[in-house]
């Protein structure tokens, strides 16, 4: 793709993102019956919505007790302020709010029986076929699960909207998408005219694995001015050569917090993106605004 390719393509994404934010939305398309502000729904209407496994859901009221297998919905219903519903945390939910709560495991595989236990009245898990088992047993047992898969920034904005709903806390969601939306535009704003960076995002192993299009953080480098040197691949995450990763000549290379850049790669600058960047959460604008940052620090004195 050329130069004026790539900046058709940012714009492209920046418009679908910002538009995704608003009333109506697409990311609102999976939600119908919206709850009312006291938390209920309308008229005693079920609040009707489809997760991202394609099924349907019906709320009568939201539920009391929740289970979330997936950090960023974790961190998206403490940002609703709707920690008191937790009732069960995942190993990788470290935030001081949730230390007193039980442990179920992994995200993926959790100990059903300490699950079971906590009689949760909804249980938010991963999407895809990485755990069919536990999605089986859960519905096996009759309890209500709900499955997301925050893959993109568009994912996490339809996200936020839905757990919203489902929790009856719309007027929270639409506060944290508007500030979302607003940080979008101001990174949009900032790097408008700067001169695309080439960028390679590195997980670590050895080969490193790098990310692809249709990341998370591969939007996150489009929006901060950035052109990600591995737009190519046909998979989300793949292992690379050295000398392939030296040939395609990345200006930067962004570091994941648990990896580390090969002694081979010490003469291309490189940063290191705190952990808290790599959760597609309520934390999108500030991750978007942090990796435009790192991208073209001019734009940000």
């Amino acid at each position: 793709m050329d130069h004026r390719g790539i900046k058709a393509a940012k714009h492209c994404l920046f418009a679908t993102l910002i538009s995704a934010c608003g009333p109506g939305g697409p990311d609102g398309g999976g939600v119908s019956v919206p709850l009312d502000g006291s938390g209920g729904a309308p008229n005693g209407q079920p609040v009707v919505v489809t997760d991202d496994a394609q099924r349907r859901h019906e709320f009568v009221s939201p539920p009391g007790r929740i289970v979330s297998l997936v950090p960023s919905a974790t961190e998206t219903l403490l940002a609703f302020g709707l920690g008191d519903h937790l009732v069960g945390r995942t190993e990788y939910d470290r935030t001081p709010e949730l230390s007193s709560l039980s442990s179920v495991g992994g995200g993926l595989q959790p100990n059903l029986e300490i699950l079971l236990a906590l009689e949760p009245d909804l249980v938010i898990r991963f999407a895809g076929e990485s755990d069919r088992a536990t999605a089986e047993r859960l519905t096996d047992l009759g309890v209500p699960h709900f499955a997301i898969q925050p893959d993109g920034i568009a994912d996490v904005q339809s996200i936020i909207r839905r757990l919203g709903a489902i929790t009856g806390a719309e007027a929270a969601a639409n506060s944290l998408l508007a500030e979302i939306r607003s940080a979008l535009a101001d990174v949009q704003e900032r790097v408008e005219g700067l001169p695309l960076r080439r960028v390679a995002y590195l997980l670590g192993g050895e080969p490193p694995w790098v990310a692809g299009p249709g990341t998370y953080i591969h939007e996150l480098m489009i929006l901060g001015g950035g052109t990600n040197v591995f737009d190519d691949l046909g998979q989300l995450y793949v292992p690379v050569s050295l000398e392939e990763l030296i040939d395609r000549k990345p200006d930067l290379l962004l570091i994941a917090e648990s990896g580390s850049a090969p002694p081979k790669l010490s003469s291309i600058p490189s940063v290191r993106l705190p952990g808290s960047i790599e959760v597609p959460g309520p934390g999108l604008g500030d991750a978007a605004r942090e990796v435009a940052r790192l991208i073209h620090p001019e734009a940000f004195p």
